[in-house]
């Protein structure tokens, strides 16, 4: 049963599950004897005071921190890469190659800014192409987000 537990715990690290969904990924069809399981493991953070819980929200259970820690982790917990610079990336990389005045042209001036974080993050390439540049996403962004070099966005 440890190893079922384990499972389940692993899985709703993830993201939060039904018990149909927990049942497909651990094998055990019994949803009485995976209610069972859950409502231990909760019982066990409970017990070792952890700065986890174990929620179950509109019957998806799912780990995640304790309230009274949630301040505690606000700024460790921000995304590496801000939303408006990750869309940008986004559009340069659905683009595979693009001038930086098309980018700017649809992403508005911020993106000017945008474009720097990237190139010194390692994530695009910028070459001089007349008055413009050429943006294209390097290997580090491919690997970064393991996608294929060779697909489409």
């Amino acid at each position: 049963m440890k190893e079922i537990k384990a499972k389940i715990e692993a899985l709703i690290h993830c993201k939060a599950l039904d018990l149909d969904s927990l049942s497909k990924h651990t094998g055990i069809a019994k949803k009485g004897l995976l209610k069972n399981l859950i409502n231990e493991l909760i019982e066990e953070y409970k017990l070792r005071e952890s700065g986890l819980k174990i929620i179950n929200r509109d019957g998806k259970y799912k780990i995640s921190v304790r309230d009274e820690h949630v301040d505690t982790i606000t700024e460790a917990a921000r995304p590496e890469i801000d939303k408006a610079v990750l869309e940008t990336l986004a559009y340069i990389a659905h683009k595979k190659m693009i001038r930086q005045a098309d980018v700017v042209r649809i992403r508005s001036n911020k993106s000017y800014n945008h474009i720097k974080e990237l190139v010194e993050r390692g994530f695009i390439e910028s070459k001089k192409d007349g008055r413009s540049k050429k943006l294209t996403p390097t290997r580090k962004f491919y690997e970064y987000f393991k996608l294929p070099e060779n697909e489409e966005i």
